[in-house]
This record gives structure tokens, C-alpha cells and sequence, in this order.
């Protein structure tokens, strides 16, 4: 039934406009250039690699507030947890966990994993573009990118000034009706001399709680944020530039404890602050092929805090529970073009501190029956969470990889060494052993190739080999909750990943100027070593340690894009399909559901509208059920979902956006960002409106 659907859907794509409107552009999901992914500047569909890159207009033409309401025309891609504006994680190829999906801003390295929360905080009105590369991006990129790599990049003033203007801003109002959202924004730019660039942007965001699909409103969802961006870039002279920016996104109120499933938990006050700082110095001269070069140093913190307990989870929380993330990272890379190679070669060095403490009074009196205090101690101390282990993780990468050119193929070989140093904290030492010593020191070696053929004009083929890995998180190795053991033997995760695709462009295929973009893709990915969490008494009873590499997985899909716009309009199609096993023959039932969207619409010289049809088909999942006990396999039902959107540049300074989520008020529920089984109902039809003013 979904194939007919496709089906449907390509035939109508193809279709010429028939209305004789004018349009400035063509909107299209596959004509963009990325740098960051690929190291050197190329066209998505000119990689060995599927590679798709947002930029602000993506984001801003359906008025997203997060990142994760704009990744509909990219298969594979999506949002696990949510709708609470910090539920969300990203899901690439199923591969939903944090330390699977490497996340960097501007170069800096972003993690945060936290029991029963999402892990990106920062607003997306502040992005000018998103990277989305899926699969193994190790070599260039580093441990951590399993399931894919999430690249942002911030504004700059060259996003906002015209031709001749040395000085401006922009000014935004908007609003959401479903949950009665305020949404304000300023950015300010100057160019005051030619070689100085300056942004500095603020948003807030203000509502209520959201109303969901089946008609009920989930408390204390209520969005109170701000975000803050400084940035400047200075031109040293024609071949070096130098640039800095800092930003911060911040959310204080009380919240559900858990936002990212299904389920009454209680509630905290919580206070989310997420800040990143950026330098980076870039030399490049177009007549010394041997110079290419970048140096950024990095700086990002995640920072929860959390207090003020409801009655359930008082004990948990103790008077106040800090968790953070501070991560530094040095990135230098540099390509060398000679003859018909570009050799990229380069090294990264990334120090993680990562903090769990909690203040709270003593328990005296434990009543091992309910798990509740009885009696507390006078005196409140604080002191590091046995659930949130802290400690700190150093690593260093080596990594160099040649793109070599013959004829119309172009072979692309790479290989990396990265090392791990993981230590506790002065405090987890003293509660082991005399003998024992918890320092991990672990490396690794991965290589990758690819081979890409353009067989004409129009039509180009690839396949690439890449291995991937990741080494235990401090969290894993140190983990004592409950009366368990560290496990300082867990050894490196691995994965092996096979990729076979085509891409297709056309041009003047219809009608003058238009154009015609294809891309699919056939991957394999098999995951060894995998370190499994065991809480369960009977099968892994304490002190035994909780994490260990039991695992293993291998899963397959299929990824189908086209895009087809001219002058008049565009249509986009994304379909996608992944499934798998684990080591017990299982399903893997955390994977999503296949999707097929189609997004099309029409172009006028100052206007455009679109719409977005997206369904997905029924799921198997495996949950486990409160009332029996047990795991049980159930189905999470399909759903179509239906968004219509609208855009109108009045005049030079005056821009009108509307768009409408969930036009039909469907009934549906996303994907838990805990396992991937059935979370939250989705957010009900949502009326939103952004009206900017620049100048």
C-alpha cells in the first residue's frame, strides 16, 4: 500500500505547473553544497555519502521552533521523545541514543545524556545551516558518530546585510495558537569597516501548555525560553580570517521529570542552560593549493539543574541535583591539493568533564520495602550521584584521508587513530578497593573507502565501505547504581557499514530552468561489541555491573529522495525503510517506522505556499507494561499527519509567515526517546503565525 502511495506521488511530481506564476528560486532538498561533512566544499549528490544540509530558509519557511520540526525531508532523520520542548533527541537510522549521533555547533563538540531527557537545547531561529550526514562518519569526524553526524552552523551578519549596508536588524513577532505561544526575536548586524563582520540575536519564547492530538493538554509543557548569540568575524587579509561567537539558550520552570516517554513521574523545577563558545582561525589562498586550512577551539556546557521535588521523587532529587557536561575541543584541519588528489589530514583533541551531584539530607532510615526515607539526617551534605557517575574523558584523533580523481571516477580512502583516557572522580576511587584503580586507557584504528562514478552528465553511482566505533561513556564504565560495580574492562563498540546508492540530476527537463534532483540508497550497518545496559536481579543480579558488550545488531533500509522545482513550484518526495536484529534473533524494535513524505507548493515573485503529507506505517514495538510486569510486543498505529504553510515578502523590510501543523488535528503518538516504544500523543493542529520587519 505505501509503494502504491510513492508511486502516486512520483507521478505527480513530475507533473509541469500549471499556473503561469513567477518565482525569485526553486525550492529544492538535494541542490545544496556542504563543507563541514565532507571536509572540502561539495555538492550533496557529488559525495560518496548521504549527505543532506538545511539551511535558514528550510527552517524558517514552516516556522520550526525546534530543529526537530524540520527534518521531514530527510529519510532516515528524526525526532525520538518529545513533544516537551526538551524531549527530543535525534533518531538517525535508529540510532537514537546520544553517543551514537555526533552533534557539533560551529565545530564544537555538543553531548548531554541525562535519565529521561533530550540532549539539544539551543533555538533554531539561530541556525543558518544544519549538516545531516547519515551513517559512519568516523574518519573524519570521530568516535561517537554510529548512527550519523548533526552539524550546526550559527548566523552571521552576511546572512542579514544587503549590498552597501553596513548596519541593520531585523525584528520578529509571532504566535501559536495551540498552546498560545509568544514568540519574539531581534538580531542586530554591522559591517562598520570591510573586514569586520558583527551579529548579536536574542529570542524568547513564552506559552502555555500544549493541547495534544487526542484532545487532552499535557501538563507543565509550557515553553519558557531565551537564546542569545554574539558573533564577529574579522578578515585579517585576503587569505586569513579570524571569527568568535558565544551563545546560550536557557529554560527555567517547573517540569514533568520525564520528558521524553509515556507516564506520570512527578515534577522538578528545572533550570536548562546550555552555553557554547567558538574560535576559529581559517587561512585559504586560491593560488597556494597546498594551504586549506582551519583551527577552530571550542568550548560547550550542559547544565541542568534540578529542584523543589514533588512529594514522589523528593528522595531522588534531594534538595538540588546538578548535572553537567563541559566539553573543550581543538579541531585542525588542513587539505593539500597536488595533481589529482585533495589530501585532507588533520587532528582533534576533546577533554569531557562530566558532573552528578546532588545535595540533599542524609537517610537514616530506609524502608527497603517502598523505597522510601523514614528518617532523615539534620544536616544536609552534597555529594556525587551513584546514578549520574562524574568523571572525565580525554581523546585524541589522528586522521588523514585522499581523494584521488581519474577520469570520471573518483576513489576516496581514509583512516583514522584516535585514543580514550577515562578517569574517575577522587571520590568514586575511594569507594573501590585498595588494589583497584579506575583509570581506562583504550584505542582504535578505522579505516574507510569509497569509489564514486559519474557515468554521465546526468547520472552518478557510488559505494562506500566505513567502520565506525565508540568507546564507553564515563557513565558506563563507572556506573554504581544500586550497589553495582564499575566495569573498567568494557571494551570499544564497533560497527561496519556498507552503502550503494545513485543520484540523478536533470536540468531543462521540462520546461526552461527547471530541474530535476534524484538520490537512493541501499545501507547496511552491523554493530559489534555492543554495550548493553542489565538491570534485571534475576539475569544480572548486584553487585554485578551494569554495562557490559554483550550486544551485537545489524540493520538494512532503503532511502529514496526526489526533488523536481521550476519557476512555478516544486515537489519533494522522501521515502525511507530500516530494519534489523540483535543478537537473540530479535527485531530490533527501537527502529522507526517507515515514512513517506511528499512536500510540494508554488512560487510566485514575492509569495510562495506549500504542503506537507507525511504518513507513517504501523509499527512493531516492544514496551513494558506497568499493570502486568512484563515486556510485552505491541503495535504502535500509523498515522498521516498534513501541514500547510505560507510565505509573503510584503515589501523590502516587511515579511509575512503562516503555517498550519496538523492541519486534519489527526490523532497520533510519537516514538519514546526511552527504547523507542510508544511515547507521548503528538501536539494537535497547530495555527501559527511570524510577521519580521528588517531594516
Amino acid at each position: 500500500m505505501l509503494r502504491s502511495k510513492l508511486a502516486i506521488c512520483i507521478s505527480l511530481s513530475l507533473l509541469p505547473a500549471l499556473q503561469n506564476v513567477y518565482a525569485s528560486s526553486a525550492i529544492t532538498t538535494l541542490d545544496k553544497t556542504t563543507v563541514t561533512a565532507t571536509r572540502t566544499e561539495k555538492a550533496t549528490l557529488a559525495t560518496s555519502h548521504a549527505i543532506n544540509v538545511l539551511d535558514a530558509t528550510d527552517i524558517e519557511r514552516k516556522l520550526s521552533g525546534s530543529i526537530f520540526e524540520s527534518l521531514d525531508l530527510i529519510p532516515n532523520a528524526s525526532g525520538d521523545g518529545g513533544p516537551f520542548d526538551n524531549g527530543y533527541k535525534f533518531n538517525i537510522r535508529g540510532f537514537s541514543d546520544a553517543e551514537d549521533v555526533m552533534v557539533t555547533l560551529d565545530g564544537a563538540v555538543q553531548t548531554f545524556e541525562k535519565y529521561r531527557m533530550g540532549s539539544v537545547f539551543l533555538d533554531a531561529e539561530l541556525y543558518r545551516s544544519v549538516s545531516i550526514k547519515r551513517g559512519p562518519s568516523t574518519v573524519l569526524h570521530g568516535g561517537g558518530a554510529l548512527g550519523g553526524l548533526v552539524q550546526f552552523e550559527l548566523k552571521n551578519a552576511n546572512d542579514f546585510l544587503r549590498d552597501n549596508q553596513t548596519i541593520g536588524a531585523k525584528v520578529t513577532l509571532g504566535h501559536h495558537s495551540n498552546n498560545n505561544q509568544q514568540n519574539a526575536s531581534v538580531f542586530a548586524y554591522a559591517k562598520p569597516i570591510e573586514e569586520l563582520d558583527l551579529l548579536f540575536a536574542y529570542i524568547d519564547r513564552n506559552s502555555d501548555d500544549f493541547k495534544l492530538s487526542n484532545d487532552t493538554t499535557l501538563d507543565n509543557s509550557a515553553v519558557k525560553s531565551n537564546s542569545w548569540l554574539a558573533k564577529a568575524s574579522y578578515k585579517l587579509n585576503d587569505n586569513q580570517a579570524l571569527s568568535f561567537n558565544a551563545s546560550q539558550s536557557q529554560d527555567a520552570q517547573r517540569a514533568e521529570f520525564n520528558t521524553t516517554d509515556t507516564g506520570a513521574w512527578g515534577t522538578v523545577y528545572r533550570d536548562v542552560i546550555q552555553k557554547t563558545f567558538n574560535l576559529e582561525f581559517t587561512q585559504h589562498n586560491s593560488t597556494n593549493p597546498w594551504v586549506d586550512l582551519s583551527v577552530k577551539l571550542g568550548q560547550s556546557q550542559s547544565h541542568v539543574t534540578e529542584s523543589d521535588a514533588d512529594p514522589a521523587l523528593a528522595d531522588f532529587i534531594g534538595l538540588e541535583s546538578d548535572y553537567q557536561y563541559n566539553l573543550n575541543t581543538l579541531d585542525i584541519s588542513n587539505t593539500s591539493r597536488f595533481l589529482h588528489h585533495a589530501l585532507t589530514y588533520g587532528l582533534q583533541y576533546t577533554n569531557q568533564e562530566r558532573i552528578g551531584n546532588k545535595t540533599a539530607f542524609p537517610c537514616l532510615k530506609l524502608n527497603r520495602a517502598t523505597y522510601q526515607c523514614e528518617q532523615y539526617g539534620e544536616s544536609a551534605t552534597t555529594a556525587q550521584m551513584s546514578s549520574q557517575p562524574a568523571g572525565e574523558q580525554n581523546r585524541f584523533a589522528l586522521y588523514i584521508q585522499d581523494e584521488f580523481q581519474w577520469r570520471a571516477f573518483t576513489l576516496t580512502a581514509g583512516i583514522r587513530y584516535e585514543k580514550y583516557h577515562s578517569t574517575p572522580t577522587t571520590e568514586l576511587l575511594a569507594t573501590l578497593a585498595s588494589n583497584t584503580y579506575g583509570e581506562v586507557k583504550q584505542d582504535h584504528v578505522v579505516p574507510a573507502a569509497s569509489i564514486n562514478y559519474q557515468a554521465s552528465d546526468n547520472l552518478n553511482f557510488f559505494y562506500t565501505y566505513q567502520e565506525g566505533f565508540r568507546a564507553p561513556l564515563i557513565d558506563e564504565l563507572y556506573d554504581r547504581y544500586n550497589g553495582r560495580l564499575p566495569n573498567f574492562n568494557l571494551a570499544i563498540e564497533t560497527s561496519q557499514s556498507h552503502e550503494v546508492g545513485a543520484t540523478a540530476s536533470f536540468d531543462d527537463l521540462l520546461i526552461n530552468s527547471d530541474s530535476l534532483r534524484a538520490r537512493i540508497v541501499y545501507f547496511d550497518t552491523a554493530v559489534d561489541d555492543e554495550i548493553l545496559s542489565q538491570t534485571s536481579p534475576i539475569s544480572n543480579p548486584a553487585p554485578a555491573p551494569r554495562y557490559s558488550n554483550l550486544g551485537s545488531n545489524d540493520r538494512h533500509g532503503y532511502e529514496f529522495e526526489l526533488s523536481y522545482a521550476n519557476r512555478f513550484m516544486y515537489s519533494n518526495i522522501v521515502y525511507s525503510e530500516v530494519a534489523g536484529n540483535d543478537h537473540n534473533n530479535e527485531p530490533l524494535w527501537q527502529l522507526p517506522a517507515d515514512t513517506l513524505v511528499f512536500d510540494t507548493g508554488l512560487l510566485f515573485s514575492e509569495a510562495s505556499i506549500g504542503m506537507t503529507f507525511k504518513h507513517l506505517q504501523n509499527r512493531q514495538v516492544k514496551a513494558f507494561n506497568m499493570h502486568t510486569g512484563q515486556s510485552e510486543v505491541t503495535q504502535h498505529d500509523g498515522y498521516s499527519l498534513i501541514n500547510v504553510y505560507a510565505n509573503w515578502q510584503i515589501n523590502q523590510q516587511i515579511n509575512l509567515k503562516l503555517a498550519l501543523d496538523n492541519l486534519l488535528d489527526s490523532q497520533y503518538q510519537l516514538v519514546a526517546g526511552t527504547g523507542g516504544a510508544i511515547g507521548n500523543y503528538g501536539v494537535g493542529r497547530n495555527a501559527k503565525v511570524q510577521i519580521s520587519y528588517q531594516f
